[in-house]
């Protein structure tokens, strides 16, 4: 019987627009002047389908947009632009890569909005998302930057408009990308994107869905699980300077294809917490593959101590998820624990993923991002703002500026 025990350059030089697009070879009839403009975009941006970079990807997607406006035959969403900056995105189009919960994150997002139709483009430092967002301005509905980015554009006048760039970014389309339980925006948590809810928090749900990854791989029935003799399995790595060696009695699968991982977590009986990392993807990946979560609870209110607001766990939202999907136990309790090993087995369960990480659920929240109306929402943090006296020093004064020149 197998236990799961997880730790578990330039962006665009040519300047083209479509009114330029439009003039070219006007004496040629319509068909033919299609025809030259096509021709002419498989010159500017003709990719590479060997390389899976996000310069290729930016190529293709500018293509697409171009030709389809070029055309009159853009399909739903397409002309509406959401810009990536975070480096997740551009690993999570790696397929090489190796993918952390934020790669996994930025990767559902991304797979969420192209379904949807949304031409997304890759700005991984500010100038190339000046650059990029300078030719679309009206089409780009938002901006997905990481926290230090966000500010550092807020701070530079050749990337925020102000004063002195009228042309540049408005604050109210930056939304920041953080994994963790922070809010990182000018504008407060209301510009914050979260995997995740933290109900302590006011940041903004987007969430991720894993089940396009994991509904690849079929589960195994428990008839067909491997029996007996107990066995401890992993897939641990040592990053750090230090040596580090596992314990004898775990069997460590190392570093693996994310396929190999699916199903070797497939063939296990139980996913076993360690109390890091905190958050991991993994027990959400687990319970996809019909595998119960084993949730250690590491500090607890020892006078109200079933009182779950009160637990810190290994996954703080899945603390609130019950049996036969999730064991809480609590640190240090052995008899608890195996309680847990020998319920879940007792009580298999089939794939079981959260409602709302359904590709469906975050598609639905996700559309509601790009097409919010974040400019009128902003100008009422401004007013608040004002009325409470903070009026002074360049950050609200450039606030004050973002708000005249919306």
């Amino acid at each position: 019987m197998t236990f799961a025990l997880f730790a578990t350059n330039a962006f665009f030089s040519q300047d083209l627009s479509c009114n330029a697009l439009s003039s070219f070879h006007p004496s040629q009839t319509v068909k033919s002047t299609s025809a030259s403009r096509i021709e002419l975009l498989s010159h500017l941006y003709p990719g590479s389908p060997h390389r899976d970079n996000w310069e290729n990807e930016n190529h293709k997607s500018m293509h697409a947009l171009l030709a389809c406006m070029s055309n009159d035959d853009c399909t739903e969403n397409q002309t509406s632009i959401v810009i990536l900056s975070p480096s997740h995105f551009i690993i999570a189009i790696c397929e090489d890569c190796e993918k952390s919960g934020e790669d996994i994150w930025a990767m559902s997002v991304l797979g969420s909005l192209r379904e949807m139709g949304y031409t997304t483009f890759f700005a991984p430092y500010n100038e190339a998302l000046v650059r990029v967002y300078s030719q679309f301005p009206d089409l780009v509905k938002i901006i997905i930057m990481n926290g230090d980015k966000a500010y550092s554009c807020f701070d530079d006048p050749r990337c925020i408009k102000g004063p002195e760039n009228p042309l540049g970014i408005p604050l109210w389309k930056i939304l920041s990308f953080a994994y963790w339980p922070v809010s990182e925006h000018p504008l407060g948590n209301s510009w914050t994107l979260s995997p995740e809810k933290y109900s302590w928090l006011d940041n903004v749900y987007l969430g991720y869905s894993i089940e396009r990854t994991c509904l690849k791989t079929p589960i195994t029935p428990t008839s067909e699980l491997p029996p007996f003799p107990l066995s401890l399995v992993g897939g641990m790595l040592n990053d750090t300077e230090y040596e580090s060696s596992v314990p004898t009695p775990i069997v460590n699968l190392g570093l693996m294809q994310q396929e190999d991982f699916f199903r070797e977590l497939g063939l296990s009986r139980v996913l076993i917490g360690i109390g890091l990392p905190a958050l991991s993807p993994t027990p959400y990946d687990a319970l996809c593959m019909g595998v119960p979560f084993i949730n250690p609870i590491l500090i607890w209110d020892r006078e109200d101590p079933e009182n779950r607001d009160k637990w810190l766990a290994q996954h703080e939202v899945l603390k609130y998820e019950s049996p036969p999907y999730v064991y809480n136990v609590k640190r240090d309790d052995a008899e608890g624990l195996w309680a847990a090993v020998r319920a879940a087995l007792d009580n298999p369960i089939e794939r079981y993923i959260v409602p709302e990480m359904t590709m469906e659920s975050l598609k639905s929240r996700m559309a509601f991002v790009v097409e919010k109306d974040w400019r009128k929402d902003a100008e009422v943090v401004l007013d608040e703002r004002r009325s409470s006296g903070n009026d002074e020093g360049s950050w609200v004064e450039g606030l004050g500026y973002f708000k005249r020149s919306m």
